[in-house]
């Protein structure tokens, strides 16, 4: 594209948005204040990364914004630099890339009507399920693009993690609000052969599910991107699990990067997207670990199907993303 853009997100970390600017030849931006984490310094966060966005944008001056909601402020901030951008020499428009939780967590529901105003005065809001893409066009009356994550540029695997155990899986997890990790320590429990690596910050698992962790699960807390890397390509197979219906996992992408065989939760958008090389469980410790069971018996047959649904994937996805690319160019002339 051969306007300057950038991505915007208030996270330590989005996948979806590294390969988002990548595709789009330009920089992702990723702003958030470790220090002022916790609920009652939330605001203050936002404040502090609101005021770190606008310096941003003003030194960089892209013509495309890309920002990230939930949460929702940080389209907003976006939404009044790109409305005062005259004032700067230059005209920005925004894009809102809209995430599950703006439509299905309790947390982002109450301010809807926000992101519904943000997201008609956008050029064009990007959702990554078909149900938060009938929401958007038909409740909110607002211009979307289902797209779904393009497979992510993984940086070079290193490290050891995940290597130790004869049977070994790789649970991507962030300790999240909607992920069944009671279940998946409760299947642990039943398949004591098999080592269960758990990613994500350890500080944000509760404390009484701290204590339900088997001996079998091991917590490899936070990793820098190579290790991350490290641990997908030293374990069997992966598990990505969401009580979430309308959630399309971001570790379900890495899988396809990675040609790792996955268990997924089985939801009707899942299988839609993901035809072969997945495992489809529903949330219960039983299911689940024989969902695990089954992924090991099948690994190399499920790694080849893997590498099929990788391809039909980008073929799949190709067409939304050109559609999206011809709405920026024609909107930003």
């Amino acid at each position: 594209m051969a306007r300057k853009a950038a991505v915007v997100v208030w996270a330590r970390h989005s996948r979806r948005a590294e390969t988002l600017a990548a595709e789009l030849g330009g920089s992702v931006r990723n702003f958030y204040e470790q220090p002022l984490k916790g609920f009652w310094l939330t605001g203050l966060r936002y404040l502090v990364q609101g005021w770190r966005t606008w310096l941003f944008l003003n030194q960089e001056r892209p013509a495309l914004v890309v920002v990230q909601s939930p949460p929702v402020f940080a389209a907003l901030v976006v939404a009044l630099w790109c409305g005062l951008s005259r004032l700067y020499g230059c005209r920005a428009a925004y894009v809102i890339d809209c995430h599950s939780g703006s439509f299905y967590s309790r947390r982002w529901r109450w301010f809807q009507p926000l992101q519904r105003w943000l997201s008609r005065r956008a050029l064009v809001t990007l959702v990554a399920s078909e149900d938060a893409l009938e929401i958007v066009r038909k409740r909110w009356h607002a211009r979307s693009i289902f797209l779904v994550d393009g497979l992510p540029s993984l940086s070079p695997a290193r490290g050891s993690v995940g290597s130790e155990g004869e049977a070994r899986v790789a649970v991507i997890s962030s300790f999240d609000y909607d992920e069944p990790l009671s279940e998946i320590f409760a299947a642990a429990r039943m398949l004591p052969d098999v080592t269960f690596y758990l990613s994500g910050d350890v500080q944000r698992m509760p404390p009484e599910m701290l204590k339900q962790k088997p001996t079998n699960a091991v917590l490899t807390g936070f990793l820098p991107e190579n290790y991350y890397s490290g641990l997908l390509s030293n374990v069997h197979g992966l598990i990505v699990l969401t009580t979430e219906p309308h959630v399309l996992n971001c570790g379900a992408y890495e899988a396809l990067a990675m040609t790792k065989p996955v268990v997924v939760s089985d939801w009707p958008e899942m299988r839609g997207c993901f035809t072969r090389g997945f495992v489809y469980v529903s949330n219960t410790a039983r299911a689940i670990a024989s969902g695990v069971k089954k992924m090991l018996d099948e690994r190399e047959v499920l790694a080849q199907e893997i590498m099929t649904m990788r391809t039909e994937l980008v073929t799949k996805r190709q067409g939304n993303f050109n559609e999206f690319i011809e709405l920026i160019e024609q909107k930003t002339l």
